[in-house]
């Protein structure tokens, strides 16, 4: 199923949209009339190039800096340096793309309230930092516009290495903000076929108007 058709047509809270990748997301934004988003949570900006391949402009929000609780390279700041400066290489080509090396926090500053038509969420995924994301990066998102972003599972509590709690807190906002419709998508009935990244789930809905 297509992520626009499922929009138009399927409600549920999550409705999961079979057989849907996330790639989908930069042409179903330009078939909603998009123009203006943010990916926090950048990495090495393929997913962003995405987005700007498709004619949107985007800001890459990424402060590079190694934490506990990422991926072990990730732990590592020259391992952060070498894929900013990878980010930069790939982006670069595109003019409506603007790259802030911040903290998700500290980057809200560079935008108002409503002033993005979405904005797709992948930065860290611990627990408060994900509540955090969701709750003031909603904000800068206009009514009509898109709330989104990846990794909806957790990680076993025990866990040392990586460590992820989006799934518990998205369902949390969307009980506690009576969201009525929220979507999840990204595997592909055929492994062959299923791009690396949709190998866990993203999530989205749309701010009431």
């Amino acid at each position: 199923m297509k992520l626009i058709d499922a929009i138009k047509e399927q409600h549920g809270r999550p409705f999961t949209i079979p057989d849907c990748s996330r790639d989908e997301l930069p042409e179903c934004f330009k078939q909603m009339g998009y123009k203006t988003g943010a990916e926090v949570g950048v990495y090495k900006g393929a997913f962003t190039e995405k987005f700007c391949k498709a004619g949107l402009k985007m800001y890459a929000i990424d402060p590079w800096k190694a934490y506990q609780g990422a991926g072990r390279t990730q732990q590592e700041q020259a391992r952060q340096d070498f894929l900013y400066g990878h980010t930069q290489r790939t982006l670069a080509p595109y003019k409506d793309c603007t790259i802030i090396r911040k903290t998700s926090m500290d980057a809200l500053n560079d935008f108002g309230p409503g002033s993005l038509d979405f904005v797709y969420l992948d930065g860290d995924h611990r627990f408060p930092y994900v509540a955090q994301d969701i709750y003031e990066w909603s904000e800068k998102v206009k009514n009509g516009g898109v709330v989104s972003g990846h990794d909806y599972f957790c990680t076993d509590p025990r866990a040392k290495n990586v460590l992820c709690q989006v799934g518990a807190i998205v369902d949390a906002y969307v009980s506690a903000f009576g969201i009525e419709n929220f979507y999840v998508f990204g595997r592909s009935k055929s492994l062959e076929l299923e791009a690396k990244d949709d190998r866990y789930l993203s999530w989205m809905w749309i701010k009431p108007l």
